[in-house]
């Protein structure tokens, strides 16, 4: 290996359709992809000519003359136990069924073993991928981390943009738990506590800073989102009167910026809209505050 060399030993024996395999033969040390190829090609080759003609054939060790194109005997097996060819006396014959799920003593069912076994992870991000439309990477997240996998099930058991799901145990669930030094394995926030938090943020009753803020404050407890969020007046303000009134307000307190604005500046729009969610505590529904904003600067 530390040279970057290439050493495959091949197996080959042929058979009839139906027939058992006929004896084997090993070649050794075949030194490149192209030269197995080629070897195994030539050894079917050889052990049906000799089939084909009454000969039989010899269980053996040959090796592969690259220059030549053929295999050379090298040593034969007739000793068998030499190369412990010997059966194992202590494994039963292992009879399986393989059609029906039946399962006795003697015989094991494998769809019945198939049933059985939990799901793969790759039928699992499969099915992400399928059933959710969700990118490649946030299902490898997903399934890499079983407790984020559970949560992400159980949150969709409502109908729910799987996608913002996603995002909300990828991005801020683990954001905070990073920050706090907790393995998302011993998160004791549990899926009711999500359930709650997870309506509140899809029906913008709370933006992502609010929903990271209350995070913080249900690990550990039992506490309710809903009841944390009345509690600390942290409801998101979506009444167009009251983000109009403080639109006005910041642009009777910068008022160069409007002016900059209205004089073709528009990029300054991301400044006004960075002080008015500032001045807010961000409890206001950016989006709607965009746009009325917009609307204000328009007139």
């Amino acid at each position: 290996m530390e040279e970057g060399a290439l050493r495959v030993d091949a197996n080959v024996s042929i058979r009839r359709e139906g027939d058992p395999l006929s004896t084997r033969t090993e070649i050794k040390n075949i030194g490149s992809v192209r030269g197995v190829a080629s070897a195994v090609r030539y050894e079917i080759d050889r052990q049906q000519s000799v089939l084909e003609n009454g000969g039989n054939i010899i269980n053996e060790t040959r090796m592969w003359d690259a220059a030549a194109k053929v295999t050379v005997p090298m040593r034969d097996k007739e000793v068998v136990q030499d190369y412990r060819y010997m059966p194992e006396p202590n494994l039963p014959p292992l009879r399986v069924n393989l059609t029906t799920r039946e399962d006795t003593q003697d015989i094991i069912s494998v769809p019945l073993i198939s049933d059985r076994i939990p799901e793969l992870p790759a039928v699992s991000r499969a099915k992400l991928i399928e059933n959710h439309d969700l990118r490649p990477e946030i299902a490898i997240q997903l399934v890499n981390e079983p407790a984020l996998f559970d949560f992400f099930n159980n949150l969709m058991n409502k109908r729910r943009n799987p996608t913002k799901v996603a995002n909300l145990l990828l991005n801020d669930l683990l954001t905070v738990l990073n920050r706090r030094k907790i393995d998302v394995n011993n998160c004791t926030i549990s899926v009711e506590q999500l359930d709650e938090l997870t309506d509140m943020v899809l029906q913008k009753k709370i933006n992502l800073d609010i929903c990271r803020s209350v995070l913080e404050e249900i690990i550990g407890n039992r506490k309710s989102p809903f009841a944390i969020v009345d509690e600390k007046g942290w409801s998101l303000v979506t009444d167009s009167k009251e983000i109009t009134e403080q639109c006005k307000r910041v642009f009777d307190d910068n008022p160069k910026l409007v002016k900059q604005y209205r004089d073709g500046k528009v990029k300054v729009l991301r400044a006004l809209l960075g002080i008015l969610s500032k001045t807010s505590d961000n409890k206001l529904d950016m989006s709607v505050a965009s746009k009325i904003m917009e609307e204000l600067l328009r007139k």
